[in-house]
């Protein structure tokens, strides 16, 4: 954050339960405290400054509907997607899953810039496996790949 103080991994296991969990969190975090939706901005930059914990962010009214709004467009989105742009994603999210445990692996061994060195292009969008390169656009839900069926989290 740029008056100095983040949160770290330890202090987001009360939500988290688990490392693994907690350092996706402090990820989900640091992309929503610079993403295009201010109600998630100001939610992830005060969890990351420490001025409320995921806790209190996570049952704020305010936030939760903000949370559930961005969930609901990432899905419609999803049910839009083509066969082809589905697959696209599918082979998208396989290549980010491998930089990502790469990065886990350097993360471990202590060798990560990844707290001293910015993520994206400076004025360029983050391209995480759900963007459409060159569009913004989102791809769907994961980009897992494959058909799904309309509506809801699929068969109940």
């Amino acid at each position: 954050m740029p008056d100095g103080r983040e949160v770290d991994q330890a202090e987001l296991l009360d939500v988290a339960k688990d490392e693994d969990r907690a350092r996706s969190l402090l990820r989900a975090l640091r992309t929503l405290s610079t993403g295009p939706d201010p109600k998630l901005r100001e939610m992830a930059r005060g969890v990351l400054r420490g001025d409320l914990t995921a806790q209190q962010a996570f049952t704020d009214p305010e936030y939760t509907a903000a949370l559930f709004s961005g969930a609901a467009k990432v899905r419609r989105a999803g049910e839009q997607r083509s066969d082809a742009e589905a697959r696209e994603a599918g082979e998208r999210f396989g290549e980010w899953q491998r930089e990502r445990r790469t990065e886990d692996e350097r993360e471990d061994q202590g060798t990560s810039q990844s707290d001293t060195a910015p993520r994206t292009t400076p004025g360029r969008q983050p391209a995480g496996p759900w963007r459409h390169p060159g569009t913004g656009g989102v791809g769907g839900p994961g980009g897992l790949g494959g058909s799904r069926p309309a509506g809801g989290f699929g068969p109940r």
